[in-house]
């Protein structure tokens, strides 16, 4: 049966590519006759209990208008022909504003009561920065006098080196080129004598296949592939500090860094405005860029215009879908991040928030009253260090968060290197619990054996993303997230004028609904009551259904 209905999955991805309407309605009524209990996604309120249980699939068409809607903010809300920054979604930009229109308009549509939450300072912490943050108000790069497609970290000094004063300017040109000393924080004589302004230059290793570092190479054999990532991220943020405030002070002609990536048309960007600070302008270029500098070294000049602000009162929102339960002493949430970086930002995450979009339509239009009272939480500011879901939690102390459940990084294409969807649990009974469930669906064999699937134990609360300020600060939470390992090659990536890095073209249908299963499950898994009477006397129950999709891949 499992290779019968593989088949007509495959058949249905042809179809839907090809558009071929009548052989759809055939197929339709085919699969009708030979599967008569294969339920399709849109049904109306009055649906009944026994009927949903049946159907284990969200709509991924709505998922892709969700996630295509939110991808085309960075080219529908900036005016880039006139000289405005295209910064996507990012923490408190108008991007991220008509980011949080949108998904609260989805949420009013569904029937769901939504709440934009503005984001503060947190209380209880003195002097707390969640609503600062150094902004790039306007900047330009040219090599040899042509624009370079790139991005450029704001600096925590000012142009005269001091951290007096964050509003500032840098205007500099003719700056010659230099690569990076082999030991960057090793006192250099002749660099030191340098008589004319320069930027240094490196290989930007972030997500390159192979990367390795000194001592934490040594640590691949004993770490799992994300922990080794995210170690070596940390530790790459805080080399960058080190060795930016060590030039800074001893070499007063160096005047930034540049970090040229592997992949050759997009460039890298990184967040600086954490415990990690660089104290000189960090410029991201891509590796054509970068390619073309090496080859022409000695007569390659740059141009830096940077223009920055310190802001103390950034404006954000998260955005919240509340669905009432039957105890509402209980909270399950389930989140994503919707901000992103200067780019579509469609696997980190607008896909991810398609999906808790998805799910939320699922129990509206199925009339389901869950167990315990559903959040559907729409993170803000991730991607500057978790403000949102760091607010969040500080505010909502009076809230028994018994689970939170976040979607970040699925659903995208990616070839080589070989990636896994990683399901991270913060305690072990919880994780093998939800591993029961995620093995219902197959993941390997649906998505065409494209990623493998695992599960990671992070216990101490340090598993990433939105859920960590839960799973520090409350001991009792379940935490869980899914996300793709270490090793997403276009991972905060942008170029050819938003067409290339993480960007809607991604997309993957297949993953998408096979990810967005194992969600839906899970989420049902622990918010549906199985012991009502409704269905303990139906022929179909929650734990010995197959999700089937045979709509689309």
């Amino acid at each position: 049966m499992e290779d019968f209905l593989t088949n007509w999955e495959n058949i249905f991805h042809k179809i839907r590519e090809r558009n071929i309407f009548k052989i759809t309605i055939i197929s339709i009524i085919t699969i009708s006759f030979f599967l008569p209990s294969a339920v399709n996604a849109h049904h109306t309120m009055s649906m009944p209990i026994e009927t949903f249980l049946s159907n284990d699939t969200i709509d991924v068409d709505y998922v892709y208008n969700i996630t295509k809607r939110l991808s085309n903010i960075v080219f529908t809300e900036y005016d880039e022909e006139n000289g405005e920054i295209a910064k996507g979604r990012f923490f408190g930009s108008k991007g991220e504003k008509k980011a949080a229109e949108i998904l609260a308009e989805n949420f009013t549509n569904l029937g769901i009561d939504v709440t934009l939450e503005k984001i503060e300072d947190r209380p209880k912490r003195k002097n707390d920065p969640n609503t600062h943050n150094l902004e790039v108000i306007d900047f330009k790069v040219l090599l040899d006098n042509r624009t370079v497609d790139c991005y450029v970290a704001p600096s925590w000094s000012d142009s005269n080196g001091s951290i007096k004063n964050l509003d500032t300017t840098f205007n500099l040109s003719g700056l010659k080129i230099i690569p990076m000393p082999k030991y960057p924080c090793l006192f250099d004589l002749k660099i030191f004598r340098e008589k004319q302004d320069f930027v240094f230059i490196t290989n930007d290793q972030w997500n390159q296949p192979g990367y390795s570092l000194p001592l934490i190479e040594l640590l691949r054999p004993f770490l799992h592939p994300i922990k080794l990532y995210m170690t070596f991220h940390s530790r790459s943020l805080f080399n960058i500090q080190r060795w930016t405030a060590f030039w800074n002070i001893f070499y007063p002609h160096c005047k930034g860094l540049i970090m040229y990536d592997f992949n050759k048309d997009c460039h890298d960007m990184n967040y600086f405005c954490g415990p990690a600070k660089n104290f000189l302008p960090v410029i991201f270029m891509n590796g054509t860029d970068g390619d073309y500098i090496f080859d022409s070294l000695e007569s390659s000049r740059l141009d830096l215009y940077l223009g920055q602000k310190y802001n103390k009162s950034v404006v954000s929102y998260n955005v919240i879908g509340t669905l009432d339960g039957e105890d509402s002493s209980k909270i399950f949430v389930l989140c994503s991040l919707y901000d992103s970086w200067w780019c579509q930002g469609t696997a980190d995450s607008a896909i991810g928030v398609g999906i808790v979009m998805a799910i939320a339509k699922y129990y509206a239009e199925h009339n389901i009253t869950p167990k315990y009272t559903m959040k559907f939480i729409l993170f803000s500011g991730e991607e500057a260090g978790m403000r949102g879901a760091k607010y969040y939690e500080a505010v909502h102390k009076d809230e028994n968060i018994e689970y939170i459940i976040d979607i970040n990084q699925v659903g995208f294409t990616q070839n080589e290197p070989r990636q896994t969807l990683d399901v991270v649990g913060n305690k072990k009974g919880f994780l093998d619990e939800v591993w029961s469930v995620v093995e219902r669906t197959d993941y390997v064999k649906r998505t065409g054996d494209s990623a493998d699937i695992g599960r990671l134990l992070w216990s101490g609360g340090l598993i990433p993303s939105n859920p960590q300020p839960f799973a520090v600060s409350r001991l009792n939470c379940k935490a869980l997230a899914f996300f793709k390992d270490g090793g997403w090659v276009l991972h905060h990536r942008d170029g050819l004028n938003h067409t290339e890095g993480d960007v809607l073209k991604y997309f993957n249908w297949t993953d998408v609904l096979v990810t967005g299963e194992i969600v839906l499950n899970i989420t049902k898994h622990f918010t549906i009551d199985t012991n009502n009477e409704k269905i303990k006397n139906s022929d179909t129950t929650l734990t010995d259904v197959e999700a089937v999709d045979i709509r689309k891949t």
